[in-house]
């Protein structure tokens, strides 16, 4: 039977396999040496379970913690596992906060197509510039930095295409386009040129009845002037019917104001952006808009985006300036143009939205005082008998 023995140098506890009363042993661990206390002088303490494994030998020792140690590890664990959890939950914490900032968000497409473009000017990749833009003289730029598209200037038009499809199908039996002047010009030329000779001769009738050149030869001024107006009128029924361009050559922009019945709101402003950029449509489409005749749905989309970007031309520390890029897309059943780049101008400090092109020079000395209200400037009226080109008298 084992006995256990406490070592009075190092305070270790290990079983003896020697149990004979006054017998020396010695301790595994700091090597000092003990005799055994007789029967009466043993501590009382239950001896602990013989293990099923085979007896060990006389030499072997096996080393038992005490109680005190025990506690201490139990509690060590304890406070580690406390410690790990807390740090778990903060960690999850932390991950719910920072992970709708930290994850990574989707590109805007239409900022997307703004930088490739943006890049392909940089390399001078033509192929690439083709490819998301209708420009065809584009910028020279160097670099470029904080691509943001303007969401305040989102357009997006939609409704059936069907008003104009009857449209363009009644400009294609009536009409035949000349992509030279661009307009259109009638399938019946005399027709056109048979209204235009019976509204002159009617007029002629007209200003015949109503004594118009008897007028103009009394030398009377009241008389005169009244048969000014009266031709004044005649011209003006000309110029407005049969000799109108809309009856001659007219454009897609004057055949869709003339449409009978009248294009709605949505499909009106869609033509019109086609009839002011006739070339920009043209690159969209590969094709002349009004040979569209589906009769679906229609998406117009429009939107804007603001670049700093650095001229090619610009010395050492020059400032950035701002590109406003325009960009368009087209939907048609199975047409999609995708997002492309339509114009890239150049928005100067303070100008606002308002371009170069938009302000007219002002000559020097004519700008007022602020708060001077605009004058009208007087108008040069001349009497019947003035010369065409009075002198100057200045």
């Amino acid at each position: 039977m084992s006995l256990r023995v406490r070592c009075t140098s190092c305070r270790t506890a290990f079983l003896t396999p020697i149990d004979e009363p006054g017998a020396t042993v010695e301790c595994p661990k700091c090597g000092a040496h003990h005799r055994l206390p007789q029967p009466a002088e043993r501590e009382d303490t239950p001896e602990p379970q013989a293990p099923s494994s085979p007896a060990r030998t006389p030499s072997a020792s096996v080393f038992v913690p005490s109680s005190a140690s025990q506690t201490r590890s139990s509690r060590r664990r304890w406070f580690v596992g406390l410690a790990a959890l807390a740090v778990i939950v903060l960690a999850g914490l932390a991950a719910l906060v920072l992970w709708p900032r930290l994850k990574p968000h989707p590109i805007d497409p239409v900022e997307r197509v703004a930088q490739e473009y943006l890049q392909s000017l940089i390399k001078g990749d033509e192929t690439a510039q083709r490819r998301w833009s209708t420009i065809e003289e584009p910028p020279a730029i160097r670099s470029f930095q904080k691509i943001h598209r303007d969401r305040s200037r989102n357009r997006t038009v939609k409704g059936s295409f069907a008003p104009l499809a009857r449209l363009h199908s009644r400009i294609e039996s009536e009409f035949t386009y000349d992509p030279a002047i661009a307009r259109f010009t009638p399938k019946n030329p005399l027709g056109a040129a048979g209204e235009t000779l019976d509204a002159v001769h009617a007029a002629k009738e007209k200003a015949e009845k109503s004594g118009i050149y008897e007028k103009m030869a009394s030398g009377d001024p009241n008389d005169i002037f009244d048969a000014a107006e009266n031709f004044g009128k005649v011209f003006t029924q000309l110029a407005e019917g049969a000799l109108a361009p809309k009856k001659i050559l007219p454009t897609y922009k004057l055949l869709v104001d003339d449409a009978r019945p009248p294009i709605p709101p949505a499909q009106k402003e869609l033509a019109t952006h086609v009839a002011d950029n006739p070339k920009t449509w043209d690159a969209l489409l590969k094709r002349p808009f009004h040979t569209l005749k589906a009769d679906g749905p229609f998406i117009f989309e429009r939107a804007d985006v603001d670049a700093e970007v650095t001229d090619q031309l610009a010395s050492l520390g020059d400032p950035p300036t701002t590109r406003r890029l325009s960009l368009v897309r087209f939907r048609l059943e199975g047409i999609d143009t995708g997002w492309r780049i339509t114009s890239a101008r150049r928005v100067l400090p303070g100008a606002g939205d308002e371009t170069p092109s938009d302000r007219e020079p002002e000559s020097p000395g004519s700008a007022a005082p602020p708060g001077t209200p605009p004058t009208a400037e007087p108008s040069l009226r001349r009497s019947l008998g003035d010369p065409a080109n009075p002198p100057d008298t200045r």
